[in-house]
């Protein structure tokens, strides 16, 4: 398996807002087109807690990613090996936030939720790995239909997979933003990691809870379908829509396109 193709790239375009209610953007992301690698975060935890908490999950990431596919033998790499990779970059960032926490009173508990996509091209076609901790989400966009690709790691969650509550009731919940996985809280993170197969019309959603707070699936599905396949028009018109029905977090969102044989993509 070769990580970084030449041709056929999948290419991403993202964006964030602090919203109509919140003093300071606590969200974060990051784009490498080059490497096949996209990773938005959600921080959380005192006033500026949570924006060096994602911050330091959108740098570190991709840079340990890089390193330990450099000092692979071999550009041939096995799933089962990239996905450990991304499992130790995701465990190496949460490493690095609790360091820092623990070495800065100010900061100290800070967290903050991650979603990480890769791509890579097998001969069967193109496969998305993807992992998560928290409640920031990956939505796969396919033939028309929006699909959740990840579950939250949240309270309301796991109530939910016991019968205890309804899925209308998770929208509302008191207990819906609570999470049962985050960086930077637990010695190991543990993040979820699935691949999925990718068809080449496919469009990938990575979004903060901001988003999701504000709209819901149906919602946003709407305005993909709306939009598509503009990858920036989608990006500005959930954003504003979260803005305009409240936007009572930041918002931050990273759709994933592919780019056929480096031809200009709908940007």
């Amino acid at each position: 398996m070769k990580f970084n193709q030449k041709f056929d790239n999948w290419i991403g375009f993202g964006l964030t807002d602090i919203g109509l209610v919140r003093k300071l953007n606590q969200d974060a992301f990051s784009l490498d087109d080059t490497l096949q690698l996209w990773v938005l975060a959600d921080g959380m935890g005192g006033h500026a807690g949570g924006e060096v908490a994602s911050h330091i999950a959108v740098d570190t990431i991709p840079q340990v990613v890089r390193n330990l596919l450099s000092s692979e033998a071999s550009q041939d790499i096995q799933l089962d090996r990239f996905e450990s990779i991304l499992s130790q970059a995701i465990e190496s960032a949460n490493q690095s936030i609790r360091k820092e926490a623990a070495q800065n009173e100010s900061i100290h508990g800070m967290g903050t939720t991650v979603v990480v996509v890769a791509i890579t091209c097998l001969p069967a076609g193109h496969q998305a790995i993807v992992a998560h901790a928290g409640d920031s989400r990956a939505y796969l966009f396919r033939n028309g239909m929006l699909s959740l690709w990840t579950k939250d790691h949240s309270l309301v969650e796991e109530r939910l997979a016991l019968n205890l509550i309804t899925p209308e009731q998770v929208r509302t919940h008191p207990l819906r933003h609570v999470l049962t996985k985050a960086l930077g809280i637990d010695p190991q993170a543990h993040p979820t990691i699935q691949t999925c197969t990718l068809e080449p019309s496919d469009l990938i959603l990575l979004c903060s809870d901001g988003l999701t707070k504000m709209l819901t699936d149906h919602e946003i599905q709407t305005i993909v379908r709306q939009e598509f396949p503009h990858l920036e028009s989608i990006c500005h018109k959930l954003v504003t829509t979260a803005n305009r029905l409240g936007g009572e977090d930041n918002t931050t969102v990273v759709l994933i396109g592919l780019n056929p044989g480096g031809a200009p993509v709908k940007i």
